[in-house]
């Protein structure tokens, strides 16, 4: 009980006033001990890892083996300190609050001897009172740290009952019973990160005095609950509250860049929300990126003249569409409806960027983001093991029409559900969602990363005659719980939930929140891995109505490794070194395996040049396994490919895992922790544009004597303007630049949607492009429109089975076009495939495109650097290149 009045004193005293004094806490001259020899001063916002790095009592955790090396530090208690002095001014007011913005994670904490509160939830900003009798002049402020380990490990002894799963699996070397704690969940591994579990203060922290008598009015929450259509009005929940006794105020709100303004007096009791109507004809609508403009305004709010608050806000309008289709057709539709236009939704799933968040600048977080937008992605998913993130990510999204997908902090795990539990869960909810909801980027809630599949297919072997209470138990943490506390402050239509991620939608709701088959491809969203399958075949991926979890590894560039050893003998592809950063069991195998199914091998003897071109191979891999899933997804978006014979189609999303990285290992992500794009990365640029030419061979690498097989070409458009352009395809051998075979058809698109634009004989072009071997040609597919160049490629066989020649690609000019840009020519002899370019030095960036394929003579390739280059004639880097050609030498 009294851990829950300390939180409700958080949620009502968020403090913004004149009349009160703030004296920062935050600081490079804590202390921190675990009384066993390790000791150090350092800052904070800082955790034991970060602090002891920059003291140099450690070494860089993420180099070599230090996950593991460093592991007994987490396992210890630890003691921050400081002191700190006020003055008179200060101690003359009547209260005084401990601010915390955020505490990793459990924790004691007192000033001068007093005790002031205790934490136990890294998702809860805490606000505590701090008696007037225990300060003075020249004080101390102590924060006693539990073991995250150890305090896991004690809930799961003293709730008496196995909650699988006890422990991560053995390759993710990680820590055990990480849902006994509120706490980052990846933070005790995942299968493609570590498991430092931080300890720390990782948010402001300071205290603030205020005189009693003031009336002091905080703003908790501004909602954009719906749009009233009949009227044309916006409905905006505002929340309010006070620490006074009941008293009346004069309100009035501004929004700003508009001529709306509103007054009003409202009685105070503690706390109020009240629903204010704002014109539509006052303000424009915020579009997701591709869509519109990112328009956004500021609600200022104040109390006679003295401002409370303000918020900022955009404007729009969130349906999540799950109809029937009628007669004959299974299943229910999935997709997202923004401001009444239908969204195929184009995006990838977001993980914490660092395990260390005090060490993530707002300069990576924008970079990450911007790279989002630049690859024209439209939706992240913010995945449930990991972290609600700052302030300013959100603000980020807002800006870059980022839609986000917004999961709770519950990932791949059974969870306990005692009333200590569940209180602390509620209000985290309460907390996040008035925090967040006034963004409009935050387009869904999802209860949980994965519990319902694992529930209903039983992932943890739970007994047959415990699953009725595993069920009850499931529902009482993300129904009763979770959704609960949600609907309390997240009122209103513009902002869904579903249960789980996947789930079966309405299909869930239907069966209780559990469905039997939470991956019907026909309902809701689907994850899906196929690893034991070739990842290029697009028959191999499910055809669904949302897909928001699916991927390949791949391994980060030679520069990255680099970044974690200093031995040359660990950047080898099967190095004990390699395997130890591979978190997920058996990944490295997968990956040859994939690898030497469709791409030729390395032979130079080389052992660093070998691991560099393994490094390339397996970027090529995740890039077209990131391109198939893509086109399967693009291809069937449209209602008019559904199959009438199955059902499916109608794939209105796809989001594959991952878009980040947290350090340095093969993962899934697309870009790597230093922020290098990964070719994947470029891939995925070129597979999410608005209109994009998609051409298939079907049966799959089918042999050019197959009568039966058709090229089929198709243009997928989502711009909601005509779309007129030529599609023009050209067979080539890859030994000219002479296409042996070309054909053209113009293309009129008046709608969204998609179009089959030509579906040939197979056999007839191999034969009239004189292919007598389907490992001779490739097709090369350019779709014009307005006069923008959208490229394909058909591979007619795997490409280790080609007979590539010598491109002799050569770096011809490098021409300076601003400080942060400059072009690079490249010249080909011949074709080329999978063409890298790679800046190795001081300069970070992404380029217009990589891993492209060359079917001309000369290409012009833009570099963005993410900082001005001062003088380019001193600058210090090296371009390199690389094609598949270069496999095949020794």
């Amino acid at each position: 009980m009294m851990f829950h009045s300390i939180v409700l004193v958080l949620l009502l005293h968020f403090i913004s006033s004149s009349s009160s004094v703030r004296v920062p806490l935050t600081g490079n001259d804590w202390s921190i001990d675990d009384n066993a020899n390790h000791t150090a001063q350092g800052q904070v916002p800082g955790t034991i890892h970060t602090i002891l790095l920059a003291a140099k009592k450690i070494p860089d955790p993420y180099m070599d083996f230090n996950d593991v090396d460093l592991r007994f530090l987490i396992h210890n208690k630890w003691v921050f300190t400081k002191k700190f002095n006020l003055s008179a001014d200060f101690l003359a007011f009547n209260d005084t609050y401990l601010h915390l913005q955020q505490i990793d994670t459990v924790a004691n904490i007192t000033i001068n001897g007093c005790p002031i509160g205790r934490t136990n939830n890294m998702f809860l900003a805490y606000v505590f009172t701090v008696p007037n009798t225990c300060l003075k002049p020249e004080n101390v402020i102590q924060v006693d740290f539990h073991s995250p380990v150890v305090y896991a490990l004690e809930q799961s002894i003293i709730y008496n009952r196995t909650v699988p799963p006890s422990c991560p699996a053995e390759a993710q070397l990680g820590e055990c019973h990480v849902q006994f704690i509120r706490k980052e969940p990846c933070s005790f591994s995942w299968d493609w990160g570590p498991a430092f579990a931080p300890i720390g203060i990782t948010g402001d922290i300071y205290l603030e005095a205020i005189n009693a008598s003031d009336i002091i009015i905080e703003l908790e929450s501004v909602n954009i609950a719906s749009f009233d259509v009949a009227n044309k009005n916006w409905l905006v929940d505002v929340m309010l509250s006070s620490n006074n006794a009941p008293f009346s105020s004069t309100l009035k709100f501004v929004l700003e860049n508009t001529t709306w303004t509103y007054e009003v007096v409202v009685p105070f009791n503690r706390s109020v929300t009240l629903q204010i109507k704002i014109p539509d004809a006052q303000v424009a609508r915020w579009w997701p990126n591709g869509y519109g403009d990112q328009v956004l305004y500021r609600l200022s709010i104040s109390n006679k003249g003295t401002m409370i608050d303000s918020r900022l806000i955009g404007f729009r309008t969130v349906e999540l569409v799950q109809h029937e289709y009628g007669p004959g057709i299974n299943g229910t539709s999935f997709y997202f409806v923004i401001n009444s236009k239908p969204i195929f939704i184009k995006g990838s799933n977001w993980i914490p960027s660092d395990a260390f968040q005090e060490r993530v600048s707002d300069e990576k977080l924008e970079r990450l983001l911007q790279s989002a937008q630049l690859a024209h992605m439209n939706m992240l998913r913010i995945w449930g093991g990991g972290i609600y993130e700052r302030d300013s990510f959100y603000e980020m999204t807002d800006r870059l029409g980022i839609m986000l997908w917004h999961d709770f902090m519950f990932a791949c795990s059974l969870y306990p559900v005692d009333d200590a539990f569940l209180s602390n869960v509620h209000d985290e909810v309460i907390y996040q969602v008035k925090r967040l909801q006034s963004h409009p980027s935050i387009v869904i809630w999802a209860g949980n990363n994965e519990n319902e599949a694992a529930v209903a297919q039983n992932w943890y072997q739970v007994p047959a005659d415990q699953m009725n209470r595993t069920k009850d138990e499931y529902r009482k943490l993300y129904i009763d719980t979770v959704m609960v506390a949600l609907l309390e402050v997240d009122k209103g239509t513009n902002r869904p939930f579903v249960s789980s991620s996947p789930s079966n939608g309405l299909g869930s709701i239907r069966e209780n929140y559990i469905a039997t088959n939470p991956q019907d491809p026909l309902q809701g969203d689907v994850h899906f891995y196929g690893y034991q399958d070739d990842s290029w075949n697009p028959n191999t991926y499910p055809i669904t109505r949302f897909l928001s979890e699916t991927g390949i590894q791949s391994l980060p560039s030679l520069d990255t490794w680099f970044q974690t050893t200093n031995n040359l003998s660990d950047l080898t592809f099967n190095s004990s070194f390699i395997l130890h950063r591979e978190h997920s069991k058996n990944q490295i195998e997968a990956m040859m395996t994939h690898i030497e199914s469709n791409l030729p091998l390395p032979v130079t003897n080389d052992s660093l040049k070998h691991f560099g071109q393994m490094i390339y191979l397996s970027q090529i891999h995740q890039a077209m396994t990131l391109k198939s899933i893509s086109d399967v997804c693009r291809l069937h978006s449209s209602v008019d490919m559904i199959d009438p014979k199955t059902s499916e189609g109608n794939t209105m999303g796809l989001m594959y895992w991952q878009i980040n990285d947290i350090w340095q290992a093969p993962t899934w992500a697309t870009i790597e922790y230093g922020l290098k794009w990964k070719m994947g990365h470029y891939f995925v640029k070129h597979m999410y544009v608005p209109v994009y030419p998609i051409a298939t061979l079907t049966p799959y690498l089918a042999n050019v004597t197959d009568e039966s097989a058709r090229i089929s070409l198709y243009i997928v458009n989502e711009l909601s303007t005509n779309v007129r352009g030529t599609l023009v395809c050209s067979v080539y051998g890859l030994d000219s630049f002479l296409p042996r075979l070309s054909f053209g058809n113009d293309v009129a698109m008046n709608s969204s949607g998609t179009q089959r634009v030509a579906d040939l004989p197979y056999a007839l072009i191999s034969r009239r492009a004189n292919c007598g071997d389907d490992s001779q040609c490739i097709m090369h597919c350019r779709f014009n429109y307005n006069e923008q160049y959208v490229r394909q490629v058909l591979f007619f066989n795997r490409p280790k089975n080609y007979q590539l020649s010598d491109p002799n690609l050569k770096l011809q000019a490098i021409k300076p076009i601003s400080p942060t840009d400059f072009d690079i020519t490249i010249t080909a002899d011949r074709p080329a495939l999978f063409v890298w370019i790679d800046i190795v030095g001081n300069v970070t960036g992404y380029f217009s495109h990589n891993g492209l394929m060359m079917f001309e003579p000369s290409v012009t390739i833009r570099f963005h650097a993410w900082s001005n280059i001062t003088d380019f004639s001193r600058i210090n880097f090296d371009l390199r290149h690389l094609s598949l050609f270069d496999v095949t030498l020794p």
